[in-house]
C-alpha cells in the first residue's frame, strides 16, 4: 500500500488475476495473484477469518492476565504494613479551631475590630 502510494509499484486487474509490479525490487518484479473459485475462496477467508478471531481472543486474555497481574504488584506494594485501628477516623484531618475575629473567607486573616453581629432592632 506504502509502495503504491509513491509510485514504486503498480497494480493492474486483468481477467481472473491481478499483477503486482514492484519496481524496486529486483529479486521480485512481478507478483500474479490468481482469482480463486467461490468455494476455495470462502473456505480460506473463513480460515482467515477464524484464525485472527483466535489470536485477538489470545491477545485479549494475555492482556486481561498481565494488567489483572500488574495490578495486584501495585497493590501489594502500596498497601501499609502497619494496621491501624480506626483508619476512617484516622486519616482524616483535625478540624480548625476558629480564632475569633478571623475572616471565614479569607482565613488568616483577622479583622482589628471585634466582630458586632447584626442589630435585627434597629431596622
Amino acid at each position: 500500500r506504502e509502495a503504491l502510494g509513491r509510485g514504486a509499484a503498480a497494480l493492474s486487474l486483468g481477467e481472473g488475476k491481478a499483477t503486482l509490479q514492484l519496481r524496486e525490487e529486483a529479486r521480485c518484479s512481478a507478483l500474479e495473484l490468481f482469482k480463486l473459485p467461490v468455494a476455495e475462496a470462502r473456505s480460506q477467508l473463513q480460515a482467515l477469518v477464524f484464525g485472527m478471531a483466535g489470536r485477538i481472543e489470545s491477545l485479549e486474555r494475555r492482556l486481561e492476565a498481565d494488567l489483572l497481574q500488574s495490578l495486584s504488584c501495585l497493590s501489594l506494594t502500596e498497601a501499609d504494613p502497619s494496621p491501624r485501628k480506626n483508619r476512617g477516623a484516622g486519616s482524616a484531618l483535625p478540624a480548625k479551631r476558629k480564632i475569633p475575629g478571623e475572616s471565614l473567607i479569607n482565613p488568616g486573616f483577622r479583622s482589628k475590630k471585634a466582630p458586632s453581629g447584626v442589630d435585627f432592632e434597629d431596622s
